[in-house]
């Protein structure tokens, strides 16, 4: 049993390990560190990641070519730092990498700032509107119970308790109503500002990208 226990520590163990690591072994016998920079680069990782590369390869016995992987990489930041690129990662609110040199970073960060801005008027709409939504699961929650508790069913001791329970969930109630209203009209003006930032977003995204919204 000592030994089951052991055996299965140990695979839990390698299994955790494979998850983490960076490359797989396939990828390490294949040897392609070219395109294997140039894969890493093209999504953001810097060129420190062969750090992590060698030590994983390392323990499947594969020896990585950093000089190699470096040319790869060189190549996947042409492709990470254009300006369409970043306009997209803006626009989906992902966190851009800082490996682009200042050659390309400048334009890559303007357009990346772009994106942003429609990401972040969309985002305070969807939470506006998430927020009501969740108010008004609660408040069909708190309806359930208002409903379903009988005060008169309970003991005479515990009445007073119940039916301040039942006020504490008609307050509830009321004040969810109240926030939900003050969310509806918010939702509205923030709706105006996103059509808003949308047209000058667009705008400005059709002059740097040929060929943008058709």
């Amino acid at each position: 049993m000592k030994l089951w226990i052991g055996m299965a520590g140990g695979a839990l163990l390698a299994l955790a390990l494979a998850g983490c690591e960076t490359v797989s072994k396939e990828q390490c016998q294949a040897g392609d560190w070219v395109a294997l920079g140039r894969a890493d680069a093209s999504v953001g990782h810097p060129s420190s990641r062969i750090e992590d590369i060698m030590k994983d390869c390392g323990r499947h016995g594969v020896t990585p070519d950093p000089q190699a992987y470096y040319v790869g990489w060189q190549e996947g930041v042409q492709i990470y730092c254009t300006p369409l690129n970043g306009f997209n990662l803006g626009r989906d609110g992902t966190s851009k990498s800082n490996i682009c040199p200042p050659a390309l970073g400048a334009p890559f960060d303007y357009a990346y700032q772009l994106g942003y801005r429609l990401w972040s008027a969309r985002n305070e709409v969807k939470q506006l509107e998430d927020r009501a939504r969740s108010l008004e699961s609660q408040i069909d929650r708190d309806r359930f119970s208002l409903n379903t508790t009988d005060c008169n069913g309970v003991k005479p001791e515990d009445r007073d308790n119940c039916r301040r329970n039942r006020d504490r969930l008609r307050d509830r109630i009321d004040d969810a109503r109240f926030q939900i209203q003050d969310l509806r009209w918010r939702v509205l003006q923030k709706q105006q500002d996103l059509q808003a930032t949308e047209y000058a977003v667009n705008t400005e995204a059709a002059r740097l990208f040929p060929g943008y919204g058709r």
